[in-house]
């Protein structure tokens, strides 16, 4: 719980003997139920580099998905279709965050903890309105992925060694652009997959051990086709620490 990514409000941190300290974990299945979102009342600015003022979220929120990065967590809420009788206003799904900031990888565009789900903003904006239907979200060791129902992809964080951190969920473009439906998405420690409906796979990030699945142990800033998967419909995906399973 040293980050919050317990969600319970806290790291657990105390002290052992005078110069050992320790967090305290769960052992224990514990009810989740305190959600937090930005006041509704604050500006939202897309480059704020000050922490927002929070309020809790009255209503119960209900989970559709849930992944675990290296310190960090990342949870959809579920659709309310039966409790929505207008389906021309269909409900827009939160995305939460919580454990370590570090890189953005929560995308809030800031590099703070925080130790209750928080509700990404961003996604609440119409500049990155997601879609009606199931959203899937991935956590790597230092980033985060969100794909919508449409097949588009979003990004935050930082997977590869070099290069600016992305605060903020951002559009692949390299995909959207190009027609790509995504079907799974999966990130590592410094990799990151997509397969698509049209039966191809792209990765990128770092590849020491071969996880890109390229033929070599190189590394791809940009995506790239692996292309002994061309032609493969992919039916599940996994990137582990230094490797990734179809």
């Amino acid at each position: 719980s040293e980050y919050g990514q317990l969600g319970n409000g806290e790291t657990g941190e105390y002290f052992v003997t005078a110069s050992k300290l320790a967090f305290a974990n769960c052992n224990v299945f514990t009810l989740r139920n305190r959600f937090m979102e930005r006041d509704p009342t604050q500006e939202f600015s897309s480059s704020s580099s000050t922490k927002d003022k929070l309020l809790p979220i009255r209503e119960d929120i209900r989970i559709q998905a849930i992944a675990c990065g290296k310190h960090h967590t990342l949870a959809v809420e579920a659709d309310y279709e039966e409790d929505d009788d207008d389906d021309d206003d269909p409900t827009r799904l939160r995305v939460f965050s919580f454990g370590c900031g570090d890189y953005g990888v929560l995308g809030h565009g800031i590099q703070s903890d925080e130790y209750f789900p928080r509700e990404i903003a961003s996604f609440s904006t119409s500049a990155a309105w997601l879609p009606p239907g199931p959203l899937n979200v991935s956590a790597g060791a230092h980033c985060s992925l969100l794909q919508t129902s449409n097949g588009h992809v979003y990004y935050w964080g930082k997977h590869r060694s070099v290069g600016e951190a992305v605060m903020r969920p951002q559009l692949v473009e390299a995909l959207a652009n190009n027609s790509h439906v995504v079907t799974h998405c999966a990130a590592g420690g410094q990799t990151v997959v997509c397969c698509t409906e049209g039966a191809q796979t792209v990765a990128w990030g770092q590849g020491p051990h071969g996880e890109l699945g390229l033929g070599t142990a190189k590394s791809s800033a940009k995506p790239q086709f692996v292309d002994t998967l061309t032609g493969c419909r992919i039916q599940d995906l996994a990137c582990g620490y230094g490797h990734t399973v179809y």
